[in-house]
């Protein structure tokens, strides 16, 4: 009976992993539980969530960096998004996560606000202008610069990109759009 409940177990488990996205830079079919393709900005977002881990890809075409945010609640433009920038330097992905403190402007690393970077794992794939990045990070990081995601519950994301690589690009020469009531 014991080695029943434990091969029983081992079996959920390995499930539970199989279903885990690989944080690859490329987007297998099938592997993302859910997809979504907002038409404006010609960004696709696939997710999953396994245990207390989101793992989220973006796809979209830009010739700079591309960006992906979440606020709670709209109360002032921007201010308090948890956000996340993925560039190219050198042929290799920086990931940045980031803290609006402003409503309007540049966000600044979590690091700067007391937090610390909360993704987990990252990969990007981009070619002929054309971003697959994959990143993951656990839906309560406990730090006040992420927003805590609860499958379900509705939020707003906030998605971006550039004419540029440079993270510091004038913020009027980017593209942002604000999704509201998207829910993981």
């Amino acid at each position: 009976m014991r080695k029943g409940i434990v091969w029983l177990l081992v079996l959920v488990l390995s499930g539970a992993l199989a279903q885990a996205p690989k944080v690859d830079g490329k987007i297998a079919s099938g592997e993302y539980a859910k997809t979504y393709k907002h038409e404006k900005s010609g960004i696709t977002l696939h997710w999953s969530i396994v245990g207390d881990t989101l793992y989220l890809a973006l796809e979209g075409k830009s010739k700079g960096w591309i960006g992906i945010g979440f606020l709670p609640e709209k109360t002032d433009k921007k201010k308090g998004a948890d956000q996340y920038l993925f560039y190219m330097e050198g042929g290799k992905l920086v990931a940045l996560d980031m803290y609006q403190t402003k409503r309007t402007g540049a966000p600044v690393t979590d690091e700067k606000e007391g937090g610390k970077n909360s993704i987990l794992a990252a990969a990007a794939t981009y070619e002929n202008d054309t971003w697959v990045v994959e990143f993951s990070r656990k839906l309560k990081t406990g730090e006040a610069t992420d927003v805590e995601i609860t499958p379900g519950k509705k939020l707003i994301v906030l998605l971006a990109h550039a004419e540029k690589m440079d993270p510091k690009e004038e913020h009027k020469k980017t593209e942002r759009w604000y999704l509201e009531d998207f829910t993981f």
